[in-house]
């Protein structure tokens, strides 16, 4: 593999911090990913994925950015499987008045270049 998954993981952020947040699911995203949040929930196929985070941004009245905190690699073994961690802080103002700022850390798991499964790590209760 020519691009390392740290790096794929860098480009990822860089998208979310631009309010681009399918872009990275469309490019790095398995048809197979699973999707894992803090409470159990859990969203399979990349197409599915997809289709709720347009849902999710339906909802969003304004997006104010994302701090990037660190960003590393578990492990890469130069063939695009591996894992790699990112923890950064959203900020996000849904259109019912609440917002959305968790400080969360994503561990994303590869095989042959792409996300197979993330998991999110951060307190639902916020």
């Amino acid at each position: 593999m020519s691009e390392s998954l740290l790096d794929k993981t860098k480009t990822i952020l860089e998208q979310l911090k631009n309010g681009q947040f399918v872009e990275g699911m469309e490019e790095f995203y398995a048809d197979n990913v699973v999707n894992e949040e803090p409470t159990g929930a859990t969203i399979e196929g990349k197409a599915a994925l997809i289709a709720h985070e347009h849902e999710v941004l339906a909802n969003v009245a304004a997006y104010h950015g994302c701090e990037v905190r660190s960003v590393g690699v578990g492990e890469d073994d130069g063939q695009g499987n591996g894992v790699t961690f990112a923890e950064y802080k959203l900020s996000v103002d849904m259109k019912d008045g609440s917002k959305f700022n968790p400080d969360q850390v994503q561990v994303i798991r590869w095989e042959n270049g792409k996300a197979i499964h993330n998991k999110f790590y951060y307190n639902p209760d916020f």
